[in-house]
């Protein structure tokens, strides 16, 4: 069965165009908003070494005592209770079971912490040969920024208003209690 038209008339013909302008006034009005309103990241990038694989270090085992080189191998180690300096020789301690360098009203010191690298820096050149870099150890509860602030500290300290390299070299490493 069929139905017959309706007699109703539409006004508009078949050809006509669609009505672009309230599109394009949206389009002028949120380009500019969402240009705007965008947030500018910035990105650091920090350059690490990772440790050397297990593989190099059973190579380096096989080589005779005379052609080994003495190695600082010179580690901070971050904990709750401040910084622990250690090297392939020693660990350096203010007391008994206390860390080298102690939390300062809770928080961490980290000019105390460039003067002792600095120091260990003007002994160890020369005498040995990885005086360049440094491993930094972090319990996991750590912070991230306390570990960058202690690799920036590592990094570099200011003497005389100059800037002086300590241990460019920075490699992270985890934890073994």
């Amino acid at each position: 069965m069929a139905y017959r038209p309706s007699r109703r008339t539409h006004n508009t013909p078949a050809d006509a165009e669609p009505n672009m302008t309230p599109i394009m006034n949206l389009m002028v009005v949120l380009i500019p908003l969402l240009l705007t309103s965008v947030q500018l990241i910035k990105i650091s990038i920090i350059e690490l070494n990772l440790p050397p694989a297990a593989a190099a270090d059973a190579a380096m085992a096989k080589q005779s005592k005379k052609d080994r080189v003495k190695k600082l191998d010179l580690a901070v180690i971050i904990t709750d209770k401040g910084f622990y300096l250690s090297s392939s020789s020693a660990i350096l301690k203010a007391r008994k079971g206390k860390p080298s360098i102690p939390l300062k009203d809770g928080q961490y010191n980290y000019e105390l912490l460039a003067e002792k690298l600095f120091a260990i820096k003007e002994k160890a050149s020369g005498r040995f040969q990885d005086t360049e870099s440094i491993t930094i150890q972090a319990e996991p509860s750590i912070d991230y920024q306390t570990l960058v602030s202690t690799m920036d500290a590592a990094r570099s300290i200011k003497r005389d208003g100059r800037e002086l390299a300590l241990f460019p070299k920075a490699s992270i490493s985890a934890l073994v209690l």
